[in-house]
């Protein structure tokens, strides 16, 4: 060390050895610039097709509604219609027109950019965590939806039963008539009776509980815990949900 030139070769050595650590900073710097920028582009391009998505699922929640509201307007209708009624009071014609197809068509979410999101990691990734937790807490209510509706398809597939054992459904030309498209199953009373006004078929049995049985069963399908809650809560905030993430996501990854 006592020796000139050695000192300055250490010292020279010191500095080459800090140029080398500060050179491989700054390019580990740059590349988790890079990743990072690659990342949040990646981020963007999902969060623009999960709006589209999200107005998508809107468009096809509302259509569903509309459908679970008609149908808790006819279990409605049986109620009101089957008060104070002794058996010979009832008609088929009525009771068929209350008791069919007692369903609504099952959800069809549009899950490609959120399944995305959610594998990639993206969703960890978002700056905006208020809005990442938005996006799984709405994943998860759509899921749940899903599992209401295998418990309203079950609860309906055990009133069709029970009407089965009530209802005389053998209309002459019936495919013919509820043949009206891919709603043909909410035909207007007025369609139903005005074709079958004069077709006197009786119920298949003289039994008013049994009818009432079969009745109940439509006022459990409709209940506080059925389609009522779907029209009433769960369907509107899925679509108050879904409007206010795509106001987000806008706000957050403008195009």
């Amino acid at each position: 060390m006592s020796n000139r030139e050695t000192r300055k070769y250490l010292i020279y050595s010191v500095g080459e050895l800090i140029l080398v650590v500060v050179g491989i900073l700054i390019a580990l710097q740059i590349n988790n610039w890079n990743e990072d920028r690659i990342e949040q582009r990646e981020i963007t391009e999902f969060a623009h097709a999960l709006t589209k998505d999200l107005e998508n699922d809107v468009t096809m929640v509302k259509s569903i509604a509309a459908q679970m509201e008609y149908l808790l307007r006819k279990i409605d209708g049986l109620a009101a219609y089957m008060q104070g009624k002794s058996v010979e009071d009832i008609r088929n014609i009525d009771l068929f027109y209350f008791m069919r197809v007692p369903y609504y068509r099952p959800y069809a979410w549009n899950r490609t950019s959120l399944e995305q999101i959610v594998n990639s990691g993206a969703l960890r990734q978002m700056e905006n965590r208020m809005l990442a937790e938005k996006i799984s807490a709405y994943d998860a209510t759509t899921r749940h939806l899903d599992e209401d509706f295998a418990h309203d398809r079950r609860n309906g597939s055990n009133a069709s039963a029970l009407a089965n054992q009530v209802v005389d459904m053998n209309y002459p030309n019936l495919s013919e008539v509820l043949n009206v498209g891919p709603t043909g199953y909410f035909i207007p009373m007025s369609r139903l009776l005005d074709t079958y006004e004069k077709t006197d078929l009786p119920l298949l049995t003289n039994d008013i509980e049994q009818v009432r049985v079969a009745v109940n069963s439509f006022l459990q399908l409709g209940g506080r815990m059925g389609i009522s809650s779907r029209v009433g809560n769960e369907m509107p905030k899925l679509v108050a949900d879904a409007m206010e993430l795509v106001e987000l996501l806008n706000a957050e990854y403008p195009e």
